[in-house]
């Protein structure tokens, strides 16, 4: 450790992460979350090799997770296991309940089958059958034929829900007819038995479907809702829900009941035709906001002209990981890895440097069909070119490691076929990473020259050169160069659209 006089700073000697034992390193891991193992897994080779091993996703798996999994079910890795039973339910309790993990955080979710819960009928007789219905994640849903009032309720044991961790339970139901449903709203609570518990109040009809106050309610008021009623949302799945309220489980309780329940008994009139699937309890969307945050870059709010019209951090995420977004003026592309989540970039070509050696008009600006930017470089009749561009160290990733990318298209090239062009990454001041490629792909390269790629967006790119941010310098930029000047024949026709800095996992 070094203090520099005068400042009152304190310099951090390096710490050489890679020389701990790899045993070491697994157990560090063992004691974060599945998306920081994620994260941690790009660090280096080593980090890598702990990040994936059993040792470390074994630890995020529940306790006693062997005897939730059926013996026909076979996993090759801890890691194959967690990552089944976060998108594939398991049904537990002979088919009473299903099981998975929430992805980010590995927190247990569940749903109760409508055999796993309480429901009690009006005095109208045969008011509930069972069926088999498509997309159910159980065998049998109750099918509440007609009724005057029903009462739902359901518990779970506080000891199967993960510790410190913030729930919300939905009550999950499909409405064929609307018959009736539409004109009383239903009481719904979650809390602890004995206590007083969150309480919502809901329609199950969707609210666009409401109709008419019934004939024969003609000439009394019709009831008007309430700001704090709900209405039911559509799910992913097909069926509806509706939220009966939260409970933060601070894991102080181990032998107490979270009960849920939902009643309707209000009007008196005959409603039916209610098909109920069960009864969900996952994280709320404040828990799992806080987790994708985190992922989110800093000021994310800034790079995203829309954020009104995404509905969590989650939605936000998933955008920044399929849709790039320009900024600085349209002159720069952004985006992030949607594994790891680290941010990438494309400088487009008015962000560059772009010198070169020529006639006047050796350069015009065009668009083009499947481009990021609106406008892209078409170099016409060049003798040589020399192509910079230049980023800020502190906007890229911390402990990440880049390659840089020089991407265009050939139409009508000609004379970049007898010379490579060489290409360059590093930190201004230092000698950096070099690469020597063909830009027009023909025959086999070389030893040590690259020929380019065809991307999946059929633009072709070369590697330029590679560079690991160690966060250690946040005032520094990072150039990119490609030359070409050696045979000063005639060439042209080149359409650069920019350079590319993407995160790359390790091997």
């Amino acid at each position: 450790m070094e203090e520099r006089k005068g400042k009152q700073e304190v310099m951090c000697g390096t710490l050489d992460l890679s020389a701990l034992p790899l045993g070491c390193i697994t157990l560090i891991i063992s004691f974060t979350s599945p998306r920081d193992a994620c994260r941690l897994s790009l660090v280096s080779t080593a980090f890598n090799s702990a990040a994936e091993s059993d040792a470390v996703w074994g630890s995020f798996l529940p306790s006693q997770y062997q005897a939730l999994i059926p013996s026909s079910l076979s996993f090759s890795s801890k890691k194959q296991l967690y990552l089944s039973l976060c998108e594939n339910p398991l049904l537990i309790e002979a088919g009473r309940k299903s099981f998975w993990l929430e992805r980010m955080s590995g927190k247990k979710c569940y749903m109760l089958s409508s055999r796993d819960l309480s429901i009690i009928g009006s005095d109208l007789p045969e008011y509930r059958r069972w069926i088999s219905t498509r997309g159910a994640r159980f065998d049998e849903v109750a099918y509440i034929r007609r009724f005057r009032w029903f009462e739902i309720r359901g518990r779970i044991s506080i000891s199967m829900l993960s510790p410190m961790t913030h729930y919300k339970a939905y009550l999950v139901c499909k409405v064929r007819n609307f018959c009736g449903l539409q004109f009383f709203p239903v009481k719904l609570s979650v809390g602890v038995v004995g206590t007083e518990g969150s309480k919502r109040s809901a329609y199950l009809q969707p609210k666009k479907e409401r109709r008419r106050w019934p004939y024969w309610q003609i000439g009394e008021e019709q009831p008007i809702p309430g700001d704090d009623v709900q209405f039911p949302k559509a799910r992913v799945d097909g069926w509806l829900e509706v939220e009966m309220g939260e409970f933060f489980n601070e894991g102080c309780v181990d032998d107490g009941e979270l009960e849920m329940s939902a009643l309707e008994i209000e009007g008196g009139i005959v409603k039916g035709d209610l098909i109920f699937q069960g009864i969900e309890i996952r994280l709320s969307t404040a828990e799992l906001d806080t987790a994708w945050e985190s992922l989110l870059p800093c000021q994310y709010q800034d790079l995203i002209p829309t954020l009104d019209s995404f509905s969590s951090k989650k939605d936000i995420y998933l955008s920044l990981g399929g849709n790039p977004v320009r900024i600085e003026g349209g002159r720069k592309s952004f985006w992030l890895d949607r594994v790891s989540g680290k941010k990438c970039y494309m400088l487009s070509p008015r962000d560059l440097s772009i010198i070169r050696s020529g006639p006047p008009g050796y350069r015009r600006w065009i668009s083009t069909r499947g481009a990021r930017f609106d406008e892209v470089a078409v170099l016409l009749h060049v003798c040589w070119f020399e192509i910079r561009g230049r980023i800020s160290i502190s906007m890229l990733s911390a402990m990440t490691h880049y390659k840089a990318y020089l991407v265009y298209k050939v139409r009508n090239v000609y004379g970049f076929q007898f010379y490579p062009v060489k290409l360059n990454v590093g930190v201004v001041g230092t000698e950096g990473s070099k690469r020597v490629a063909y830009l027009l792909p023909r025959g086999r390269p070389p030893n040590d020259v690259q020929f380019p790629k065809a991307r999946v967006d059929r633009w072709l790119e070369v590697e330029m050169g590679e560079f690991f941010n160690e966060e250690c310098v946040d005032d520094g930029e990072l150039e990119m160069s490609a030359l070409e000047m050696e045979g000063c024949n005639r060439k042209g026709d080149l359409i650069l659209q920019g350079i590319e800095i993407r995160a790359i996992t390790p091997n």
